[in-house]
């Protein structure tokens, strides 16, 4: 099958323009792609429900989670030029991280916790597997949690000033399991961001630039949005139980530190460059970013599962969830791999089927809740399969 039918590009315009319709998102941008072609780029809804203007292909939506990913593609672009291992302790590059401490809970005692020697350093695999040890997704109650809590009323994460600041802010403080145990969805990719600046000497937004975004032709993605493409943002909210959708605050441009983890701004056809290119096997339009061999490393499974409710049959590679051969994980083709953003930006790319699909919004999203993106996700792979 070379694209989508009349029929099944109504099926998803449908759905979409439903679920705006219904007050449970403003807009979206939906976004298929087979054997390198676009074969769906469709607006539904507005970008901003103030003004009513209508969403539109080439607008900018806040990526958050999704910039993950490309995070991970630049670290791997250091491994193949020898400047970095799997292996490396993050302490080679961040001396902060040297001397670190687990939490640990006191049976019996609540509230009552010691702290105890890390069994080994934290690894550059770590970081991108999330099993550095840090307080993280899914969330528990711990002596680590709590501590960091207390130490977000002093420095509150997001208001440091630096990334620098915020890191060694984070090294200080104790971790919530023992590196290379167990899976948390929390600051790792924050720490990789860091090292890749220690690494190539420039700051995170110069490095993803000169190493992915100038080669690949990405001319919308930034931490920071140009003046003049600020009127293409696309405005968040939240769905709140009896108010319907809440307009919430755009993070700062600039933001207030450079963050791998989460902001980054972007277009989807931007976005559909970098997806093309791991589909690929790590080259675009004669530019080659990764080696294949980098590109099976990404897209291999290092964590077995992944303990989140909304990823379930998934295991997970580096920088990105895949598709296990599993009935409990969404349909579609094993080895499917992608990710998602905490705006309700998705991406999906099949190597059987040879697809890339993503689905744009600027909607909190809620793990309780997964209506758009698993509405969207099941249409899509019916229609291609």
């Amino acid at each position: 099958m070379g694209g989508l039918s009349t029929a099944q590009r109504t099926r998803i315009a449908t759905f979409l323009e439903r679920m705006q319709q219904e007050g449970k998102v403003a807009g979206t941008v939906a976004l298929v792609a087979r054997r390198g072609r676009i074969v769906l780029l469709s607006a539904h809804g507005f970008a901003d429900l103030e003004s009513r203007r209508a969403i539109r292909v080439d607008d900018l939506f806040h990526l958050q989670s999704m910039s993950k990913p490309i995070a991970t593609v630049a670290a791997l672009q250091l491994m193949e030029r020898g400047l970095l291992r799997l292996s490396d302790p993050v302490a080679r590059f961040l001396p902060a991280f040297s001397d670190l401490r687990v939490a640990v809970d006191r049976p019996g005692s609540p509230g009552q916790y010691e702290l105890v020697a890390a069994l080994r350093p934290i690894t550059i695999g770590d970081l991108l597997t999330h099993r550095a040890g840090f307080v993280g997704l899914p969330p528990r109650d711990t002596a680590a949690a709590r501590l960091q809590r207390e130490a977000a009323k002093a420095l509150p994460p997001h208001q440091a000033d630096t990334l620098d600041q915020y890191v060694t802010h984070l090294a200080a403080l104790p971790l919530d399991a023992q590196p290379g145990t167990d899976f948390r969805y929390g600051p790792a990719t924050i720490v990789l961001g860091r090292i890749i600046e220690v690494i190539t000497g420039q700051t995170l937004d110069v490095a993803l630039h000169e190493q992915i975004f100038r080669p690949l032709g990405m001319t919308d993605t930034f931490f920071t949005v140009p003046e003049a493409k600020r009127g293409r943002v696309v405005s968040p909210y939240a769905l709140r139980p009896g108010r319907g959708l809440v307009r919430v605050p755009l993070d700062p441009m600039p933001p207030r530190f450079l963050s791998a983890a989460g902001n980054l701004y972007g277009t989807p056809t931007d976005y559909l460059r970098f997806c093309q290119m791991l589909l690929n096997g790590g080259e675009l339009d004669s530019v080659r970013i990764l080696s294949r061999q980098s590109v099976e490393l990404m897209t291999t499974p290092q964590v077995h599962s992944i303990p989140l409710p909304f990823l379930p049959g998934h295991a997970f590679g580096l920088g990105v969830a895949i598709r296990k051969d599993d009935p409990a994980a969404w349909p579609g083709t094993p080895g499917t791999y992608g990710w998602s953003g905490g705006y309700n930006t998705y991406f999906r790319i099949d190597p059987r089927e040879q697809v890339v699909f993503a689905l744009f919004a600027q909607l909190v999203f809620s793990p309780v809740e997964l209506e758009l993106q698993r509405g969207f996700h099941d249409i899509v792979v019916q229609a291609l399969h």
